[in-house]
């Protein structure tokens, strides 16, 4: 579990149980059959945890592409995210999309370019992404799906360049992400309803799985270790440490398999980028949550509408209250091939 805040409401023993049960029931702030005047709290849709002030819940997410290079380490503003997503990218290296709504970053980064995958993404948790730029393919793309771009040119004092020394200036933007949000609310001011987030205790089959190793391609190879309530992070079998210092630790580990393939657009070095074949319809899902793995499927109806995460007796993955990290793992179906395991 989170070391956030997870407090449930102290009425006494036999009401709080009945209040908990009304939550995961009902969600959010609706008041409890049976039990006059008592409401279940309000919770940030994307944690499941209850935020420090209600009024953040009415604003919208903004999402951060963050890249993934060992040049630009050690990363900042990660560990801060609501929700991560991890692509595959050109050169065999992966990309973080960082989702904050009840969350923020005064610093995350280093800041980088936007993909034609990232509007299927980010869609319909938000529609603005802060990113340091794009080619022209990409941009169409984000233009048709009316992403909210907030970069240099747009973003005002919400990004910066920051200098490090030995480090080339592509690895130097960093994001606010308060400040960021502040500039696309301008043209998108709708809170995410978290479907496809849904939290509370599984009852459903389980298997151990308190390592998980996953291999986007050679060159990046990740593992998760359960240690103390949270899923470790390590990356290239080093411990994958945030600018605070710390270990990045996961609550909710979920890989989501993809066929994925090389599209037309090159990159500045040739490598052509990649593309996800299956946007929509269903593949191979895992959640692991509290040392362990809940095997099912996701599936998605339209680009407009959630990815619903299901076990095969078609029972909802719940996750656990606390931070998610998806990784869109490449399949063996397409032109990249990745994989995962896990014990």
């Amino acid at each position: 579990m989170s070391n956030r805040t997870k407090a449930i409401l102290g009425i006494g023993g036999g009401i709080a149980v009945l209040a908990v049960v009304a939550f995961f029931l009902f969600g959010g702030a609706e008041k409890v059959p049976g039990i006059r005047g008592l409401v279940a709290p309000k919770t940030c849709p994307l944690t499941g945890e209850e935020p420090d002030d209600e009024a953040i819940l009415d604003r919208p997410a903004v999402a951060v592409k963050i890249e993934n290079a060992s040049v630009a380490y050690p990363l900042s503003g990660l560990e801060k995210a609501d929700v991560v997503y991890e692509e595959a990218v050109e050169g065999g290296v992966t990309r973080f999309m960082a989702i904050y709504h009840c969350t923020d970053a005064a610093k995350a980064g280093p800041v980088r370019s936007a993909r034609a995958v990232d509007p299927a993404i980010m869609i319909p948790t938000t529609k603005i992404l802060a990113f340091s730029g794009a080619n022209e393919p990409v941009m169409q793309a984000l233009g048709d799906s009316e992403v909210v771009i907030v970069d240099e040119d747009s973003a005002d004092s919400a990004m910066r360049r920051i200098e490090r020394p030995g480090i080339s200036l592509e690895h130097t933007l960093y994001a606010n992400t308060a400040g960021s949000r502040k500039v696309g609310q301008k043209e998108f001011d709708e809170a995410p309803s978290g479907d496809g987030f849904e939290f509370g205790d599984f009852e459903g089959k389980t298997k151990k799985a308190t390592t998980v190793q996953i291999d986007f391609s050679a060159a990046t190879s990740i593992t998760y270790e359960f240690q103390g309530g949270a899923y470790l992070r390590s990356q290239a079998g080093q411990p994958f440490v945030a600018e605070t210092g710390k270990q990045i630790a996961v609550d909710n580990v979920m890989i989501e398999e993809h066929e994925v393939n090389f599209s037309d657009i090159l990159d500045v070095a040739g490598n052509p980028s990649l593309e996800i074949a299956d946007e929509t319809g269903s593949g191979r899902a895992v959640l692991f949550r509290d040392g362990k793995a809940i095997v099912g499927t996701w599936t998605r109806a339209e680009l407009e509408g959630s990815v619903r995460f299901e076990t095969k007796s078609g029972d909802t993955m719940l996750l656990t209250p606390g931070s998610t990290w998806i990784h869109l793992v490449p399949s063996q179906k397409g032109d990249v091939k990745g994989s995962f395991s896990y014990e």
